[in-house]
């Protein structure tokens, strides 16, 4: 399967975002890494659905300052970029179509940076996706 860290451009995003899971940075344990959650977003431009995009937003709260690290391909480029993960075969989705499903995250076995990502979904139209992904 095909990974990828690119800038991807809000021009070739062709759905609404959707936040999958959050953290907090102060207080997260590593165990609380290894996770699985669903998602669900909505089609809002007809085309190929060709990768799945995954970027971060954090905010860092201060008393005398604070920030907001946005990787959106929405926003100005970040060094951090976004992880494009490629679909094996391009879905056709309409305007409005709903696409749900779920994303694992599993540390990898052999490389004690890396993760193993599940990737899997459907359309209201019924084409599905199911792919693994290895990100070292």
């Amino acid at each position: 399967a095909v990974v990828s860290t690119q800038s991807t451009g809000a021009d070739k995003v062709i759905s609404t975002d959707c936040g999958f899971k959050h953290f907090d940075l102060a207080t997260v344990k590593v165990e609380e890494l290894e996770f699985s959650s669903s998602f669900q977003v909505e089609i809002t431009k007809p085309g190929p659905l060709t990768a799945v995009c995954i970027h971060f937003t954090c905010n860092f709260d201060g008393e005398e300052f604070s920030a907001c690290l946005d990787t959106s391909p929405r926003m100005p480029d970040t060094h951090w970029l976004q992880t494009v993960l490629y679909l094996p075969n391009p879905i056709i989705v309409k305007e409005g179509e709903v696409v749900v499903g779920s994303i694992g995250y599993m540390k990898s076995k052999t490389n004690k940076r890396g993760y193993v990502l599940l990737l899997c979904g459907h359309t209201e139209s019924g084409q599905e996706f199911d792919q693994t992904y290895h990100l070292n």
